[in-house]
């Protein structure tokens, strides 16, 4: 009985965690614009594309953790694709291209 708890009473906690530390699509948003310079005001400090350029995201929140993934029109393979969980986004792939 002793080894179920020290077994699942750390995976509870690690679950509890994630799901406490997930990040929010107003996240990805704000990590899109400061560490790829997309979704800005204008093309000035160090912005990808602005507003103007044709965006679409899919966003899939889970409990524990979520992906998100961001196309810009015009252009073939011109994608981003995360992970976020614990309060940090991890690339999954990254083809995004200066404009």
């Amino acid at each position: 009985m002793k080894k179920k708890i020290y077994i699942v009473g750390p995976i509870v906690a690690i679950l509890i965690i994630m799901a406490a530390t997930r990040p929010s699509s107003e996240e990805y948003h704000a990590y899109l614009k400061t560490v790829h310079g997309l979704n800005c005001e204008s093309k000035s400090n160090g912005c990808m594309h602005t507003n103007l350029d044709l965006m679409t995201e899919r966003i899939l929140t889970l409990p524990f953790f979520m992906t998100a993934s961001t196309w810009i029109f015009g252009e073939q393979n011109n994608e981003i694709r995360v992970l976020g969980i614990f309060n940090h986004f991890f690339v999954l792939e990254n083809k995004l291209k200066p404009k």
